[in-house]
């Protein structure tokens, strides 16, 4: 193939001549068989986009964006004096749509008709002659094909017949004439159709008067033209009436090409100003969430904000005034078109996120350590635990060059399980780096706890990877296992069946992480996660069950002629699911979210150990042990991630029960091993790496849950769980819950990699309970600083391939979805996740851990 060949070569490669030379012996075989044919044939041979001197294509260099167009037939159909008159109809309407008050501001190749190929000499260096060769728009070819098939223009077809194929038809009516009336009347047709049936279509009141007035004027010319010859059918042939035949051709062109070129403003074009607004806006977003997360680890978040809010709200008043300047100066020099409304906004969040990433990369804070003391950075980084922070940062890198091919986008799914099978390796290296026999023994404990959490996630992640589905550009090379069988649209029983196993593992693995710090014996651990939180997935996975019946036998009629229909059951259930989810356990959680329990023992029991702490009672004989004290803050707030998961776990179909259920599995040993990590490496920070390692597994389950990011892939079905007609607001949340489910439930894990096995008596939060908070925010933002350089990236990659034949089919759905994924993550984990759950464990917990003693009974009964 051509086209191969030019790809690997490049234009100029003596290969591509003998390729070429090729597809002509090819193409003159064609035209012998066309010439030995009776019937009036028309052979059509054109390209679809042409290269860069690379061979590569997809930018807008004239070189990328020029295809030749060349058509023969075995009858004469292009005849000299066609010729002229369609030469001469072109100079007409370029004369009428330079005279139009909207064709002054069209493109060169609209407001020519006669428009030479002399840029391609200048851009081939002087290498070819210019041809005498006209320009048209590929949106041309649709109409011209259409009518010389006989057929009618597609109705959202808004090209103009090409000319020269028309105008040697002189049979009754003039060829080019009754050709371009037709193509003008579709057009007219579909303007009108379009502005009825949308208020909010765009067109400004000028461009449709306008419109209107150059189809109504062509329509009177016609019927002058209709006068003239009615009662002299040779008329047709005298040339002032042939004149007159090319006036109103004109025209008919010229309200086309207005049509066009204003609609292709619209729609079509790229303003440079809002891109590149946009683009600096996701970078300096990206920057200063990182910037924070440097700052918190020795500033508090209220010193953050006493001394930027003053110099961010300067700043932002000066990148108004700088955007609204630089609006009226753009769009008086048509460089854009952007309004001083947008000009605004942009201006403010530049100079807010601008002014906040100076003052937090140029200010430090009196307790930070000084630049002398820099030295030990290299270390730090050589460590164990630096080098894990450092993979993962690569491993985001990754996943934001992935974008910027378009075969790498299509196969995002392998390449994020790459990534986290790769981060999960390292977690593998470094905890075999503790047990090393030099290690003390609790360090040598800890670590082949993190290498049996390590371990497992490799295997779950291997088995998240067998749940897909396939976009188009996979096939046939994937196969689509979400439903069950490839060829199923909807879920089988036997996957409902198997999603009922979840109503029980998820429980009893929750409530095995507790165990460790005796946690799992708290009340509200034994009502919620035992019970209440059993019973909401139960009735979740029945609802799944049940529809999953009616949909095997909606398609055919029982023996006994009723159709299995249990619509009001499923409704009923997934109610009292949510209901018990959020009346239940939310309730419980919020009243008294501690995980704890008083057993009163003698002083002869045992110490305390890490999961309790002793308390000396009133009664000299009996001591008060507080089970549960050594992760308190944890186990309170996992209670809360709970209770997000039974809503989550209501909307995904059986098979995205089973995917978002292993994500929390997964999520849960990412927690344990890297608390295990910390401990058996004495290392004080790996946030980087496990909030990294938990957005790495979010993008994994989103596409085991059976997504993918494309518009075809959301699951639509979901919007009626619990409801039984159409509700605007509700099913969108649904869908939305749907299908941003696995960033929902991680980013509401993030705060547990702070949070995890940390005491009541902890000196940080009785010392500087601000400093712990901001620990929180950190991780907060380097998990939602992920999404920003996966957010970001895409948008650079949709900018710069904004030509590409593949921008809306690849690269823009990408950035489509990149941006709800990222305004989603950092909401739910700075405002909901962080600033409310979070803050709440973390104000009740500091008044709990202040108790000095406990009352008991004098029984040594359990309180």
């Amino acid at each position: 193939m051509a086209n191969h060949c030019g790809h690997r070569y490049g234009p100029d490669h003596p290969a591509i001549s003998s390729k070429l030379a090729q597809t002509n012996q090819a193409i003159e075989l064609i035209v012998d068989a066309v010439d030995r044919s009776d019937k009036a044939t028309a052979l059509y041979v054109f390209g679809d986009h042409g290269m860069d001197p690379k061979g590569d294509h997809g930018g807008d260099s004239p070189r990328e964006v020029d295809a030749a167009l060349w058509i023969y037939s075995n009858k004469a159909w292009n005849t000299k004096e066609g010729k002229e008159r369609s030469s001469r109809v072109l100079e007409q309407a370029s004369a009428l749509v330079k005279n139009e008050a909207l064709g002054a501001a069209l493109d060169d190749d609209l407001k020519s008709g006669w428009w030479l190929n002399t840029h391609l000499s200048d851009d081939y260096r002087k290498l070819l002659e210019p041809s005498e060769l006209r320009s048209i728009p590929q949106i041309d070819l649709v109409s011209s094909l259409s009518l010389t098939l006989g057929l009618p223009i597609p109705f959202n077809n808004l090209g103009a017949v090409i000319p020269e194929m028309f105008a040697s038809d002189t049979d009754g009516e003039w060829g080019l004439l009754r050709a371009l009336r037709l193509n003008a009347a579709q057009t007219m047709r579909y303007l009108d159709t379009y502005v009825e049936s949308s208020r909010s279509h765009g067109f400004s009141d000028d461009a449709l008067s306008a419109w209107k007035l150059m189809y109504q004027r062509a329509e009177a010319s016609y019927q002058e033209l209709m006068a003239l010859v009615a009662n002299n059918p040779k008329a047709r042939q005298q040339s002032h009436v042939m004149l007159v035949e090319e006036r109103v051709a004109a025209e008919y062109y010229a309200f086309m090409r207005v049509v066009l070129g204003t609609l292709r403003q619209m729609w079509a074009q790229f303003d440079p100003a809002l891109i590149i607004a946009g683009l600096v806006v996701l970078v300096l977003t990206t920057v200063a969430l990182v910037a924070v997360y440097v700052r918190s680890r020795h500033m508090s978040l209220e010193t953050m904000v006493a001394r930027m809010w003053k110099q961010c709200a300067t700043g932002g008043f000066i990148g108004v005034v700088i955007g609204r300047a630089l609006s009226i100066v753009l769009v008086s020099q048509s460089i854009s078109h952007i309004s001083l409304l947008e000009a605004s906004a942009a201006g403010l969040a530049i100079g807010i996120m601008a002014t906040s990433c100076a003052l937090l990369f140029f200010t430090t804070s009196d307790d930070e350590p000084s630049i002398s003391r820099a030295g030990s950075l290299c270390a730090r980084l050589c460590s164990p635990a630096g080098l894990l922070n450092i993979i993962a940062c690569v491993m985001a890198i990754m996943h934001g060059l992935a974008f910027t091919s378009n075969s790498f986008t299509f196969n995002e799914d392998g390449i994020v399980l790459h990534l986290a099978q790769t981060l999960t390796l390292a977690l593998v290296g470094a905890t075999l780096y503790s047990l090393m026999p030099s290690s003390p023994s609790k360090q040598r404990a800890a670590g082949l706890r993190a290498l049996l959490c390590a371990s497992l996630l490799l295997v779950l992640n291997r088995v998240a990877s067998y749940s897909t589905v396939c976009r188009e550009e996979q096939l046939p090379g994937c196969t689509p296992t979400f439903y069950g069988l490839p060829s199923a649209s909807i879920s089988g029983v036997p996957l409902a069946v198997a999603n009922l196993a979840m109503v029980w593992l998820v429980p009893f693995v929750v409530l095995r992480v507790l165990k460790r710090s005796q946690s799992h014996r708290a009340m509200i651990a034994k009502l919620w996660i035992s019970i209440g939180m059993r019973i909401s997935m139960g009735m979740s996975a029945v609802y799944w069950l049940l529809d999953s019946i009616d949909g095997h036998y909606s398609s055919s009629v029982m023996a006994s002629g009723a159709k299995s229909d249990w619509s009001d059951l499923r409704i009923v259930l997934a109610r009292m699911a949510v209901g018990i989810a959020l009346g239940g356990g939310f309730a419980a959680w919020y009243s008294s979210p501690f995980c704890l329990d008083v057993v009163v023992s003698t002083l002869s029991a045992g110490p305390a150990t890490r999961s309790s702490v002793k308390v000396q009672t009133s009664s000299p004989q009996h001591t008060a042990v507080v089970l549960g004290y050594g992760n308190a803050f944890g186990a309170a707030y996992l209670v809360f991630v709970t209770v997000m998961f039974c809503v989550l776990y209501l909307v995904q179909q059986p098979m995205g029960g089973i995917m978002i259920s292993l994500l929390f599995i997964k999520l849960l040993l990412c927690i344990e091993t890297f608390d295990s990590i910390r401990d058996a490496l004495a290392a004080t920070s790996l946030l980087p790496a496990q909030t990294f390692l938990m957005a790495i597994l979010a993008y994994l389950d989103y596409f085991s849950t059976g997504h993918q990011f494309t518009l075809v892939s959301i699951q639509w079905s979901t919007a009626f769980i619990g409801i039984r007609e159409m509700q605007l607001v509700i099913c969108g949340v649904i869908v939305a819950l749907n299908t941003l489910g696995s960033f929902i439930l991680a980013s509401a894990c993030v705060p547990l990699a702070v949070l995890w096995n940390e005491s009541l008596g902890s000196r940080v939060l009785k010392l500087a309970p601000e400093s712990f908070v901001a620990r929180v925010a950190g991780a907060a933002t380097l998990y939602a600083g992920y999404h920003a350089v996966v957010a970001t990236s895409s948008a650079v990659n949709a900018a710069v391939f904004r030509r590409h034949l593949m921008v809306w089919k690849v690269f823009a759905p990408r950035f489509m979805f990149a941006v709800p994924v990222f305004l989603v993550s950092i909401t739910v984990v700075l405002l909901l996740a962080t600033g409310f759950a979070a803050m709440r464990v973390l104000r009740l917990g500091i008044n709990v851990g202040n108790a000095r003693g406990l009352p008991v009974p004098r029984d040594g009964s359990r309180i």
